[in-house]
């Protein structure tokens, strides 16, 4: 047990998924507001959504025993939870309050993106965002001809979503009938149902996808028939994820206008274990256009850069970056927004005062290689950023042509130079998560050769087991801890306490560098599970794996929360059970 532990108060984050744009991206929002104090850790406890039909299926038992995961949220020690389930919940509500009602009853809780009544919830304003497209749409862009990719009928948002379209397109005229709409499993496989869509409707004008995942099979149902987004179609979505910047072309998309889900639900969980009273709220949401709806909310006026306005500046900023007002920012970390302000402002100074100096230019390039060098292209959509550069350059030289002594050659080149630097620092972020993504693969592959046996000389039951648990640090993971129960568990759908009272603490990694610990300090109670190890400080964000193969589990990989992680942890989980499966059997 770590001492002063107690001093910190550890949040659960329970979630339908990880490894979708919105789950991550919800966590990440969580994580930027747990940085801000040094008093909280976050526990992710994430299952797997169960959509298959055939209840029979091999698919729907390993979701059901992955999913036990979730008796920790009960189980062990929390001091508040942050409950976001999407569909789940909608399964059976009255299931989902009773599942619950132990902890709210004792610790603070609020629910994300839920319908779950008399709770603390956090919910999207959907009309706000969907009523801004839609008067873009017709009021604007004269369309008459709509159609929409929706959701799952368990799903809140998604029949919020497609109520709201329909009104509003009532109001306006528009007719809407239901060859109009297309129902999906809200994924990324639905190029079926979007070209069902599109037969039905020739002609069609607009599409509104329920959720940025939807628009994935939408837009490749529109490339077999060689239509192009934006051009032949409109298409807008909803989440606003960095996948939406992504796409090609870039997705317009519905998303948060000032604070995001995961963030508005950590500060009413705060307060609530402040002991403040809060209430449920609703987040305005935006439209932020790209190429696939194209739709500009600010322009550059000739006064605003001539009074070199740093309100002005800021707006520009915001309008770019504009998931940066969503990061914490630490006094360790570089203030990208101040950077922004001081180059931007050297340049709309030299187009007011009509000259820059050589220290000016070469200033303003050293600040611009900072800014971009410091992660500036996570916070934006790389064309967005481009046409904007472009749009205040065209302004800009607008100026200069009424001004014919106005600034030099300078203010051209340090444009050309901001896209130069953006389109080099998101080509290295590509290159460095594809080489994580390798590499993380790479070793787990090693790992997995290292601990198979091609040899014919008999080894026991515990040396094969120990052979694990001694080689955890080849599997990938750079700081976690593996615990196992000291026999596995069998899944038995009908026993909700299925964990044992005890659990086995068998080794440590911090930095890459494992500690197997000794035996006489392993055993320790499954309900301060997340209490008995504290990860290096840079990790106190992690995520609990459960570790099972077929019908048993043998225990829980708690891990320090990255992408890899996100997008291949269960895998990793699973194919460590499946070594302590092999462990067991006979050879």
């Amino acid at each position: 047990m770590i001492k002063g532990y107690k001093e910190k108060k550890t949040i659960g984050l329970v979630l339908e998924n990880t490894f979708t744009e919105f789950g991550e991206e919800f966590i990440q929002n969580v994580q930027s507001g747990i940085r801000q104090r040094k008093d909280l850790n976050l526990v992710v406890i994430a299952g797997r959504f169960d959509g298959t039909k055939d209840k029979n299926s091999r698919h729907h038992r390993y979701f059901n025993i992955y999913n036990t995961v979730y008796q920790l949220e009960k189980l062990c020690k929390f001091d508040g939870l942050i409950i976001n389930l999407g569909s789940m919940e909608n399964v059976n509500v009255e299931k989902v309050k009773q599942r619950f009602r132990s902890q709210i009853n004792h610790i603070p809780v609020v629910f994300a993106a839920s319908d779950i009544v008399d709770y603390v919830s956090v919910n999207y304003d959907n009309e706000s965002g969907i009523r801004e497209a839609v008067d873009c749409l017709i009021n604007v862009n004269g369309f008459t001809k709509f159609g929409m990719l929706g959701g799952r009928p368990d799903s809140r948002d998604s029949e919020k979503r497609k109520e709201i379209f329909e009104r509003l397109l009532k109001e306006n005229g528009v007719v809407f009938t239901p060859d109009n709409y297309e129902a999906t499993d809200m994924s990324i496989n639905t190029r079926s149902e979007a070209k069902a869509l599109l037969d039905r409707n020739p002609g069609i004008q607009v599409v509104f996808c329920v959720n940025d995942s939807v628009a994935v099979g939408l837009y490749e149902a529109m490339e077999e028939k060689r239509l192009v987004p934006g051009r032949d179609i409109m298409v807008f979505a909803f989440d606003n994820t960095t996948m939406a910047g992504r796409m090609i072309p870039p997705l317009s998309s519905i998303g948060v206008a000032d604070i995001t889900l995961g963030r508005k639900s950590l500060d009413l969980l705060l307060a609530q274990m402040a002991g403040e009273k809060v209430e449920s709220v609703e987040i305005p949401t935006r439209l932020y256009g790209r190429e696939s709806l194209p739709y500009e909310m600010y322009e550059y006026t000739k006064m605003e850069m001539r009074n070199v306005d740093p309100a002005f500046i800021n707006r520009m900023f915001n309008d770019c970056f504009y998931r940066y007002r969503y990061e914490y920012i630490t006094r360790e970390s570089v203030n990208l927004q101040r950077l922004f302000a001081e180059f931007i402002g050297k340049i709309l100074i030299a187009v007011k005062e009509r000259y820059m100096s050589v220290e000016d230019f070469l200033e303003a390039r050293d600040l611009i290689d900072i800014f971009f060098g410091n992660g500036a292209m996570n916070y934006t959509d790389a064309e967005k950023l481009l046409q904007s550069i472009g749009r205040l350059q065209a302004s800009v030289n607008i100026e200069q042509g009424a001004n014919p002594g106005g600034p030099n050659q300078f203010i051209n080149r340090l444009f050309t130079h901001m896209r130069d630097a953006a389109i080099l620092a998101q080509a290295e972020s590509l290159i460095n998560a594809n080489e994580r993504r390798i590499n993380f693969r790479s070793e787990f592959q090693d790992c997995m050769v290292e601990l198979t046996d091609f040899g014919n000389d008999p080894v026991d039951k515990e040396t094969r087991k120990s052979q694990v648990i001694s080689n955890f640090d080849k599997v990938g993971l750079q700081n976690a801890a593996l615990f196992l129960f000291d026999e596995k568990v069998v899944y038995d759908e009908n026993n909700e306490d299925i964990f044992p009272e005890k659990v086995n603490l068998r080794c440590i990694l911090k930095e890459g560098e494992i500690f197997v610990i000794p035996k006489e300090r392993q055993t320790g109670l499954t309900n301060e599970l997340f209490r008995r190890v504290e990860l290096p400080p840079k990790c106190r964000e992690s995520v609990i794996l459960p570790v099972l193969f077929k019908n048993y589990i043998y225990g829980f990989i708690l891990t320090e929360m990255t992408h890899e992680i996100t997008t291949s942890g269960n895998f990793l989980a699973n194919q460590i059970g499946r070594l302590f499966y092999d462990t067991e059997v006979d050879t």
